[in-house]
């Protein structure tokens, strides 16, 4: 009996641990926190560049507050990147099911708090971090982290300290903007072009030579229907110029100028657009000397394909090339 009671006792064991693996696995045991809970970090997720002071100490770099494990969880992550400061902050904050809250679990490089563990909680339109040490003599000292917003895509964090039941003490700040994901930075440099374009186009058909001017590169480069190269200054004192002084004088005038099938490819700090563009005017008409000449009798119609190249300089978009073609007809139907 003694080998059977052996082996009953082994699979007993056997069954428990298997039985104690199990609820530990069991997906309806994970601390998964409720919807409402985690939904209080949305409006503050995303990445920022920051910059701001910290015990008299100033240095920048950036800010990211992300889900993690699942999207259960909330994980910031802070990189400084002014030299000579060796620094990097991991907060993980995880939901305490058993109080209803969030805890923090804090990982860096240079550690100031010996407990690890802080608190995490939403005021009104503020999120605040707390950690609690205790020090040599045994008094506590509570540090604190307020986030809020002080536009839509500007973060302000202001830290305190606060000795015992003394009053908290300012001791740094963070400025933090919203740093945009690839998608959001095109469309936004999408939207910027399209701005740029019908400010060029306005300014075409009124004949405005600074505004067209500033708006183009100093190394702009434009191939026309023929084939003839010119650059910014050429093209302005050749082509431009003589229009718009037809223009602005009352002897021509656009009565089209449509820009359409417009589309736009984003590479960082170029854009190269590509479309079609209508024109129809009265009273002028180009010649081969690549200039125009008033004739009340002139009716110019003409439709183009282009391909622009725009730059980002300084902040600003610049029209830096341009190569204009008539389209070839359509293929004769078929019989």
């Amino acid at each position: 009996m003694r080998p059977m009671l052996r082996t009953s006792t082994m699979l007993s064991g056997i069954l428990a641990v298997s039985a104690i693996c199990f609820a530990q696995t069991d997906p309806k045991n994970v601390p998964q926190p409720p919807t409402a809970e985690l939904s209080k970090f949305d409006p503050f997720l995303g990445k920022y560049q920051v910059y701001g002071d910290f015990t008299s100490l100033p240095w920048a770099g950036t800010l990211e507050l992300k889900r993690a494990i699942k999207g259960w969880y909330i994980e910031q992550i802070i990189l400084v990147q002014t030299e000579g400061i060796d620094r990097e902050f991991r907060i993980l904050a995880t939901w305490d099911k058993n109080v209803h809250k969030y805890r923090l679990w804090g990982f860096q490089t240079l550690p100031i708090m010996p407990d690890n563990g802080g608190e995490i909680r939403f005021e009104g339109d503020q999120m605040i971090t707390e950690w609690v040490s205790v020090r040599p003599d045994g008094s506590a000292v509570t540090s604190s982290n307020r986030y809020r917003f002080v536009s839509q895509d500007e973060l302000e964090i202001l830290s305190y300290r606060q000795a015992g039941n003394g009053s908290a003490e300012k001791i740094g700040f963070l400025n933090a903007k919203r740093m945009m994901n690839a998608e959001e930075a095109s469309a936004v440099a999408k939207a910027e072009l399209r701005v740029v374009m019908d400010e060029r186009r306005k300014a075409s058909v009124e004949g405005d030579t600074e505004k067209i001017a500033s708006a183009m590169a100093d190394d702009y480069i434009q191939t026309d229907i023929g084939g003839y190269v010119q650059n910014k200054m050429t093209w302005l004192n050749e082509y431009f110029k003589p229009l718009a002084e037809l223009i602005k004088a009352g002897k021509f005038r656009w009565e089209a100028f449509d820009e359409k099938d417009i589309q736009i490819r984003m590479y960082g700090d170029t854009a190269v657009v590509v479309g079609t563009l209508e024109l129809k005017g009265s009273g002028g008409r180009p010649v081969p000397q690549h200039t125009w000449v008033a004739d009340p009798d002139a009716h110019p119609s003409l439709k183009l394909r282009f391909t622009r190249v725009y730059i980002k300089r300084n902040g600003k978009w610049l029209l830096a090339a341009i190569h204009n073609a008539v389209p070839l007809p359509p293929p004769p139907s078929a019989k």
